[in-house]
């Protein structure tokens, strides 16, 4: 069968279970893969070698980086994983334990203060400000406000991903409960819960929006749109640089959700599940950093060595 008859194959199976944004990120690595080594090769004759040829064409031409060549051989690995269980194919995995997967430094997780998220928030309420010809100086409220603030506590108070953050729609969320429907990675449901701070958030937010339908989205653009990623990153990160926060992303708020969910006494079981991970490793990340975080303030706060106990 052809590579490219595969790939139809492989789609078919698999494209409902993935998340857009994951799609989107396989497709390009396998389109790239298909360019190197040509739609129309059987994919009984592509070999281990190829794969290593085409690992280093992507790290020499295409000049990718060791995280996005590991994502590669993550993708490439996953095709193969399933033409050699699919009965139309059934032919050997030429990776795994075959082609070595390439190896990067993972960043580490560092967590918003308390300090930085009541900063971030405030800023929401106004823009950039300006001299007037007084010399003084002025903010213009922003008409967004209400809208962005409760995006900041939702994720603070959820741990939401921010494309589960955008998909949402007003019927996905029950203000006399708290609860809201989500559909995370592989159209996977889950809940999750707005407690009192998020929902008073919210309340605001909506009441601003009084002819707002069950199906417009939750959070929504000027045009009453699903805002995407690029506009909520853009928002985020003009509020923090009107502040001096630095290094801002829409992920660290889900690192700080989880991390402090853990200190705050929740259990790791709990978190997986708030989470949508189906393994544990990722959750055993955020319980390592608060353990370790514990133990870094117990040996500051330790009564028997402050009080030099012998």
């Amino acid at each position: 069968m052809q590579l490219k008859n595969a790939l139809d194959g492989y789609w078919l199976e698999n494209e409902s279970r993935l998340a857009e944004t994951t799609i989107v990120g396989y497709k390009w690595a396998l389109s790239r893969f298909t360019e190197f080594i040509g739609a129309d090769t059987h994919i009984g004759t592509i070999t281990s070698d190829d794969i290593r040829r085409f690992m280093t064409h992507c790290a020499k031409k295409l000049e990718l980086s060791d995280k996005s060549r590991s994502n590669i051989w993550v993708v490439l690995s996953s095709f193969w994983t399933w033409a050699e269980r699919e009965p139309a194919l059934k032919i050997p995995h030429i990776i795994r334990g075959i082609v070595q997967q390439p190896t990067y430094g993972k960043k580490k997780i560092v967590p918003y203060t308390q300090i930085e998220i009541i900063a971030i928030i405030e800023a929401c309420d106004h823009g950039a400000g300006w001299t007037s010809r007084h010399g003084k100086l002025v903010h213009s409220h922003r008409d967004t406000a209400t809208r962005d603030r409760a995006i900041i506590i939702l994720f603070i108070d959820t741990g939401l991903r921010a494309n589960e953050l955008c998909r949402l729609k007003i019927k996905d969320y029950n203000p006399q409960t708290g609860v809201i429907d989500v559909f995370g990675k592989g159209s996977k449901e889950r809940t999750v819960i707005a407690e009192s701070s998020a929902r008073k958030a919210l309340w605001r937010y909506l009441a601003s929006r009084p002819n707002a339908r069950p199906d417009d989205p939750l959070f929504a653009s000027r045009s009453n749109r699903h805002l995407d990623n690029d506009s909520l990153r853009h928002l985020v990160q003009r509020a923090a640089s009107r502040i001096g926060v630095k290094n801002v992303t829409l992920h660290r708020f889900r690192h700080t959700f989880a991390y402090n969910f853990l200190r705050n006494g929740g259990n790791p079981i709990e978190l997986q599940r708030l989470l949508g991970h189906e393994e544990m490793d990722t959750v055993n990340i955020y319980v390592n950093l608060a353990e370790s975080d514990l133990q870094d303030a117990q040996r500051r706060a330790s009564p028997a060595n402050n009080w030099r106990l012998k």
